[in-house]
């Protein structure tokens, strides 16, 4: 079998001894990289971000000015092509290809959705790469109605498509995971991640669901108000006036709710309170005139949760600015997009252990 160790940069790093030892820096790439979330994680896990790709010009201008130093090809993912762009070879693989035609809140059209349709893109790269050169794991992110939407015939796609691009791939080799039972971030968010170990390289697939007791490090869920800033005023535009009509049925369902502490998320067409501290699902459309759109009272008002509250709870550094100039309401569907960071980390460090198995 080949090594799977084979595409990683080396560096230098010094021994608690005071000794300098050769340490192997791991690779990756990213498709449908959107704003960086998956590559957020990856490089907290230690990896070297070798080029992402993405044709949505606003998550473009986002990821060029959160990593200015890694090369970003922007263009139709059907367009990409690893010899005219350049790719290089990574070890890693990591791609959160659209999910809107698989979930259960969307249109439910599967591949026969343009969108869904995008998926087959991943291996056509992938094999455009000579085998020794393909990614020795690919990671994908998506939503887990995939894993048995259409009496699991999408999956099944997905698993035929990935062995016959030369990777081991089954069930067994998915992880079904909430961002609440598995970070310190108390938003209710549920996941699907799908990883195929390449045949060059492996006998079998070695990836197996991270065994993480509690909620990740061991601590507690953090408190709503640790992410939600109530102790001063937010963006005025933020606010709803008392006369909107929104603001009537939010002021409504929060007098009649468990505490207007929580966060109210304003539906099509009615409200719902989610409890026990946790924050509903963020999702790209809020904040751009759909639904699912959450909202927090303060001491000035009725608002809807800011930009650097979103990104908190996706796990984003929010002191640090995560925008250029780009329109607000493409800031929260940006960070809907998002695959939470804290999520990419994990399953970074579970590959980087299977991939430094080699270096032992």
């Amino acid at each position: 079998m080949g090594d799977p160790s084979r595409h990683s940069e080396t560096t230098i790093k010094e021994n608690p001894n005071g000794s300098f030892v050769w340490k192997p820096q791991l690779t990756a790439g990213c498709l449908f990289s959107g704003m960086g979330g998956f590559a957020s994680g990856l490089l907290q896990a230690g990896f070297s971000i070798r080029w992402a790709s993405d044709s949505d010009t606003y998550a473009c201008t986002a990821f060029r000015h959160r990593f200015p130093d890694i090369p970003l090809v922007e263009k139709d993912v059907r367009e990409l092509s690893v010899k005219k762009e350049g790719l290089s070879a990574v070890q890693i693989l990591a791609a959160g290809f659209p999910c809107q035609s698989f979930s259960q809140a969307g249109s439910r059209g599967g591949f026969e959705d343009p969108r869904g349709a995008l998926f087959f893109e991943i291996p056509r790269l992938i094999e455009e790469f000579k085998p020794a050169d393909r990614p020795a794991l690919v990671i994908l992110e998506n939503v887990p109605n995939l894993l048995y939407g259409a009496d699991g015939v999408w999956f099944d796609q997905v698993r035929r498509a990935l062995r016959q691009a030369g990777y081991w791939f089954r069930e067994q080799s998915c992880w079904t995971v909430n961002v609440k039972d598995t970070t310190d971030l108390p938003q209710d968010r549920e996941r699907l991640f799908m990883v195929a170990a390449s045949r060059t390289f492996f006998t079998h697939n070695p990836f197996s669901p991270p065994s993480i007791a509690g909620n990740g490090s061991g601590t507690v869920l953090r408190p709503l108000d640790t992410l939600v800033d109530r102790t001063k005023q937010g963006a005025e535009d933020g606010y709803l006036s008392p006369g909107n009509r929104y603001y009537k049925m939010i002021d409504k369902a929060m007098a009649s709710g468990e505490s207007d502490a929580n966060i109210y998320q304003l539906r099509r067409s009615y409200v719902r309170e989610k409890k026990k501290g946790l924050c509903p699902t963020l999702t790209a459309n809020m904040g751009i005139g759909g639904h699912n759109v959450p909202f927090v009272r303060d001491r000035w008002g009725i608002r809807r949760l800011s930009v650097d509250e979103v990104a908190r709870f996706q796990g984003f550094d929010a002191g640090a600015e995560l925008f250029p100039s780009i329109p607000l309401p493409e800031q929260y569907r940006l960070l809907g997009n998002a695959v939470c960071v804290h999520l990419a980390r994990i399953i970074g460090r579970a590959c980087a252990e299977i991939l430094n198995r080699g270096h032992q």
